[in-house]
């Protein structure tokens, strides 16, 4: 694929960020202002809603910040015993 083909509307920067569906822990593979790109046990469904947290502590160490997030489900893909999921961010909100 040339640089052309390219759909994303922001560049995604390949980080492992723990992401949290629910009651279950996942880990990004990557990740923009837009989307994400994110590894898990359960599938999904293609153009289904999807709420998520990231726990973004890293970047400040000893303070705590996540971002609940809005998204869709843009693309499944299987991995083994694992789900790749793509998804846009439609909404987000700082939490502390």
């Amino acid at each position: 694929m040339n640089h052309t083909d390219e759909k994303r509307a922001s560049q995604r920067i390949q980080v492992e960020v723990p992401v949290y569906i629910g009651n279950e822990k996942a880990t990004t593979r990557d990740v923009s202002w837009a989307g994400i790109y994110f590894l898990t046990d359960q599938s999904f469904t293609e153009g289904g809603d999807l709420s998520f947290a990231l726990d973004l502590s890293y970047a400040l160490p000893g303070k705590p910040i996540k971002l609940d997030c809005q998204g869709e489900v843009i693309r499944i893909e299987q991995l083994g015993d694992k789900f790749g999921i793509a998804a846009k961010i439609n909404n987000f909100q700082y939490l502390h």
